[in-house]
């Protein structure tokens, strides 16, 4: 999972050089919800990230805020500013375009003012690079990866969508899909998981991961 969250900033950092611009303890209680990696400790410049369960499916967020942003005149990408030049505007697709290589290409999903509001990641560079990142390694790559960008003011957020389907039973979390997103063993993706208070422990064959529960 660390490798998907530092691969947004990795790319991000390549399309900035490219443009030259309780408190009880159980087993089984209920997984769904946004949980934060604890010891995400990298350079990427992303602080904050996890993963969120929801009806079967799960995805994998990341706070994007130091590395992607809108500013009054123009994209943020990981400190240098592309001004609004850049742009080229669609109806709700927005493309950033650099001597006519895309670097983003995404959709706005929502009808917020301005540029906040909830995108889809598309293509261009970052969506390919990130793709090739978070797949590199694994047996089951899939076409296509619905990926979101949010952003409200200096603060955004990725959210890699339904990567992923589990089922948990009794004290035991199964994933299947994109199972190397958890690093697990050759296992048929299981692994044991604990609940105390708002940590959650994975525990595979090669690693143990604990988060804390964000909502």
């Amino acid at each position: 999972m660390k490798r998907i969250i530092s691969s947004i900033a990795v790319c991000s950092l390549a399309v900035c050089a490219f443009a030259s611009c309780g408190n009880s303890s159980s087993s089984s209680k209920d997984i769904s919800g946004k949980w934060s990696i604890d010891d995400l400790d990298n350079n990427s410049g992303i602080k904050n990230g996890g993963i969120i369960f929801k009806d079967g499916k799960g995805s994998v967020y990341a706070d994007s805020s130091s590395i992607l942003h809108f500013e009054d005149d123009g994209f943020n990408v990981s400190g240098t500013t592309l001004s609004k030049e850049y742009f080229k505007e669609d109806g709700k697709k927005l493309t950033i375009d650099v001597s006519g290589q895309e670097m983003i290409v995404m959709t706005k999903l929502d009808d917020k003012d301005g540029y906040d509001g909830k995108y889809s990641l598309d293509g261009g560079l970052l969506y390919d690079g990130i793709k090739q990142g978070i797949t590199k390694g694994s047996d089951e790559v899939p076409d296509s990866i619905n990926i979101t960008l949010e952003f409200d003011g200096d603060h955004s957020e990725f959210v890699f969508n339904d990567l992923f389907d589990y089922k948990t039973k009794g004290d035991k979390i199964t994933i299947t899909g994109y199972s190397a997103i958890m690093d697990l063993s050759s296992d048929g993706g299981t692994a044991k998981y604990k609940i105390d208070g708002d940590k959650l422990t994975i525990k595979g064959s090669k690693k143990s991961e604990t988060f804390t529960k964000v909502k």
